[in-house]
């Protein structure tokens, strides 16, 4: 079964996507802020049961999503797997064109978003 990461500092949302991909039948865990995430992405690689996708966050406290972005892409372990950004909106061309630079998928946070992230991480899957 795929696993799939929730990185998102607000509750609600990591709840709302986290229940979505469960109901599509994916395994889901959730992270709270991108030092949490950097965590649970080496311990999955310690237990050799890598993450599929992550669902990242930007605008978080501490470790921003670029941060941890960065990080996946840059780790040869890691670099495989595919991130959906999720963000309130890409606000500016630099956002975008940082987006892109990796794998250029992202939702914006709006209503019937869940439902979104899931069909994006289907098509994901199936790259």
């Amino acid at each position: 079964m795929p696993r799939v990461l929730v990185v998102d500092d607000d509750p609600g949302i990591r709840e709302v996507v986290a229940l979505e991909l469960r109901t599509a039948g994916l395994e889901a865990d959730k992270a709270s802020d991108g030092r949490a995430a950097l965590k649970m992405l080496c311990q999955q690689t310690v237990d050799r049961r890598l993450y599929s996708v992550v669902i990242l966050d930007i605008v978080m406290p501490g470790i921003d999503g670029w941060q941890v972005l960065k990080a996946i892409k840059n780790n040869p372990l890691w670099e495989s797997m595919k991130v959906i950004v999720l963000t309130g909106q890409v606000d500016s061309a630099d956002g975008l064109r940082r987006i892109i630079e990796y794998d250029g998928v992202y939702v914006e946070k709006r209503a019937g978003f869940g439902q979104t992230v899931c069909e994006l991480v289907a098509r994901v899957l199936n790259e």
